[in-house]
């Protein structure tokens, strides 16, 4: 947020500390892009540089680090397909699983990102970030709340009800064996947490279709509501709370505004002139666009404006000195108060003079007149975009098919033809690494083709077409047999190449060489693009320099021993496409390591 409230950037809750490693996360979020997912990695590993993104090795370095021990759940359907897969997209469907909620009744909707740390020494450090902000690029106003673990008895730090119940339900979904869902909820209840300052979060829940956890407030000087998303129902509601003097503020955009204005039931009338409008928060990349094509790619404008929108939800009411807050991913929606959705929402108690925060975003805003309100008409309805998205949403939540592969041939299938009942709307699939192909219509399965294991996924893309319009996005399906370890391999091995991998290794072995200098960024364009990069210097990768790692830290001697048995043998596989020249230093580079590993990896 702005204004009075501090900014913390949500990486920032991601990275662990000095001295730390992250031994278990489960981050949760509506929406997601494989770019936020990349980002997320890179901070958990302690490998993301101040633009949060990273090279080749520190990415690849990060999946060594948090495979098995990291899940990243959102509702299914809502993963973007960007116009231009990065060549690493195969090895990201580990750490993703879909919440199969049917967004037509209501949608897996919460923000939160629980992380477990260890410096080594007996306990675990825990951190927990909820809020508005999806797992994705979208630069928009948003709320965050972050609370650390602190387990010294003489600090202020105390529990907090309901955060074993929420761990717990992390868990349930995430399915990672480091986090079981009973001992987690033990764990959870029992841990103590440092208080933002001066507030006090009183209650945490993730919300699930038995909960009703809207606030019923009577008595109120003052109420404040945030949200980008209204019903009519809910902010009635809101606007009754209270008596004849109260002071009740709303905060929103004014697409949302324009749904409202007009209903008999006036449900901003409690309002009164005390209404303000932000931009609305940008079209979620999966929604149906006319503009989209998926094999361009589109320039920046660096002359056009950043349009920020408005997507933090908050609820405020002040009794005097003193002030109740609910915070979270909750829109000033039934779906999201009468438990539809799943949502997480934080109760937290604070001083009055808090509110300084929200009155400093509320002056960023425009105020809108009663005449204004009356001249705002219902945005006029997009049939063909309606009809997509209607398309979309059953398609997803109808889906029970899965990959079936014969070696390295893949084909798609469902129990029934996918197909929407809609015959206008067309349906095309393709591996996330591959290319699309069209789904005849009444058929239940669709050959793909044949690929490397380096191009192995979960990962598939689909695309509904109706007319000019169409709608992009990937989605996690089950692979029959599943993949194996090998996959990893080839898979980072052709991102890599020999440059970015002799990179790794050196930083690895190095007191000094920092990853941010080993090689290309992560994203760069086409696979085992660092193959014909710049010339790697290899006065930093030598005998000597490997026997002063093994003096100076024999632990980092033994990662990069790993890191290199893992992954040279597949670099070599890929040495055809490296000038011979090239080819036969990475060969003389497995030769040295071999006699020095020999002697001085022997088991003692």
């Amino acid at each position: 947020m702005s204004g009075a409230w501090p900014s913390q950037a949500y990486l920032e809750a991601l990275r662990p500390g000095p001295g730390e490693v992250v031994t278990g996360a489960i981050l949760a979020s509506y929406s997601a892009d494989l770019v936020s997912i990349v980002s997320a990695l890179l901070a958990l590993a302690g490998r993301d540089n101040d633009e949060g993104s990273g090279g080749k090795a520190d990415l690849a370095e990060a999946v060594e680090l948090l495979r098995g021990k990291v899940r990243i759940l959102i509702q299914r359907g809502r993963l973007a397909r960007p116009k231009r897969i990065p060549g690493l997209a195969a090895v990201l469907d580990q750490f993703i699983r879909e919440v199969d909620f049917d967004e037509n009744e209501r949608s897996w909707h919460p923000k939160i990102a629980l992380v477990r740390c260890s410096n080594g020494e007996a306990g675990d450090q825990w951190r927990l970030w909820l809020g508005s902000r999806n797992l994705t690029s979208a630069i928009n106003r948003e709320f965050g709340l972050l609370l650390t673990s602190n387990d010294d008895p003489k600090s202020d730090a105390m529990p907090v009800a309901g955060m074993g119940e929420v761990a717990a339900r992390l868990a349930e979904h995430a399915k990672l064996d480091g986090f079981r869902a009973p001992k987690l909820k033990i764990a959870l209840d029992k841990v103590c947490w440092d208080q933002p300052d001066k507030l006090r979060v009183e209650r945490i829940t993730l919300t699930k279709s038995s909960d009703a956890v809207f606030p019923k407030i009577e008595q109120a000087d003052e109420v404040i509501a945030v949200s980008p998303f209204l019903d009519g129902t809910i902010v009635k509601t809101i606007a009754g709370w209270g008596g004849p003097k109260t002071k009740r503020t709303l905060l929103t955009t004014r697409a949302e505004l324009a749904k409202l204005a007009g209903q008999a039931a006036r449900p901003l009338a409690g309002f009164g002139d005390r209404i303000f409008v932000q931009e609305s928060p940008p079209q979620e990349e999966v929604e149906p666009s006319t503009s989209e094509n998926d094999n361009a790619h589109v320039a920046e404008d660096e002359s056009e404006q950043l349009v920020i929108g408005l997507h933090a939800k908050i609820l405020a009411v002040r009794k005097g000195k003193a002030l109740r807050l609910w915070v979270g991913s909750a829109n000033a929606t039934q779906r999201a108060w009468t438990g539809a959705n799943a949502e997480v929402i934080a109760e937290v108690s604070a001083p009055a003079h808090l509110l300084e925060g929200l009155q400093a975003l509320l002056l960023e805003a425009r105020p809108v007149s009663a005449t204004e309100l009356e001249k705002l008409k219902p945005p006029e309805e997009n049939t063909a975009t309606e009809r997509l998205e209607r398309a979309r949403k059953r398609f997803v939540a109808a889906w029970s098919g899965g990959l079936s592969r014969e070696s390295n041939q893949f084909v798609i299938k469902a129990d029934k033809p996918p197909h929407p009942a809609d015959e206008e709307v067309s349906v095309e699939a393709g591996l996330a690494t591959a290319n699309l192909t069209i789904w005849p219509r009444g058929h239940a399965s669709l050959p793909l083709g044949t690929f490397p294991a380096s191009l192995h996924t979960q990962l598939v893309q689909f695309r509904l077409a109706l007319g000019e319009l169409s709608c992009s996005w990937l989605q996690c399906v089950d692979v029959t047999p599943p993949l194996d370890a090998e996959r990893d391999r080839h898979a980072i091995a052709r991102h890599l190449g020999m440059n970015a991998f002799l990179a790794w290794i050196a930083a690895l072995l190095g007191a000094d060489y920092s990853f941010r200098e080993a090689g290309e960024p992560w994203d760069k364009a086409g696979p085992g693009s660092g193959l014909q990069a710049s010339p790697f210097d290899p006065g930093i990768l030598t005998l000597d320099a490997m026997l002063a790692c093994w003096a100076r830290d024999r632990a980092s001697f033994k990662r990069a021993g790993a890191r290199i048995d893992t992954y040279l043998g597949p670099i070599l596989a890929e040495a055809e496409a490296l000038p011979p020249g090239e080819a036969d230093r990475l060969r003389e580079f497995r030769s040295v390591w071999a006699v020095v590993s020999g002697e001085l990896l022997k088991e003692r």
